[in-house]
């Protein structure tokens, strides 16, 4: 997390970091494409390193908009006390979205 937030102030021009830091749009595909490769992970290490990828491009969105880990843990703990809940479906416009950027991920590879 502290080299994120250093990165954001200095990251050496080309590194990929930085691209991330940079361009909102091949962030937020990254974060897609990768939250959709941990859901087909199928084994303990593949799971492991696409968790590893996912918390990376997690973590650089974070230090964009100046969130800790540590706020994200506070608002778990928040939601953990909650008497009421929402069911937790998922938000189908949020699939219908995701799958659209996989798509073109795919078709450019």
């Amino acid at each position: 997390e502290q080299t994120l937030k250093q990165r954001l102030k200095d990251a050496p021009e080309g590194s990929y970091t930085k691209r991330l830091f940079d361009d909102e749009q091949l962030l937020r595909d990254k974060l897609v494409e990768e939250a959709q490769e941990l859901s087909e992970a199928a084994d303990p290490q593949e799971v492991a390193g696409e968790l590893a990828d996912v918390l990376y491009f997690a973590m650089v969105r974070a230090a964009k908009a100046g969130v800790s880990i540590d706020d994200a843990v506070v608002e778990l703990d928040k939601r953990a006390r909650k008497v009421t809940r929402r069911q937790g479906d998922s938000k189908s416009f949020r699939i219908a979205a995701g799958e659209a950027i996989l798509n073109k991920t795919n078709t450019e590879s």
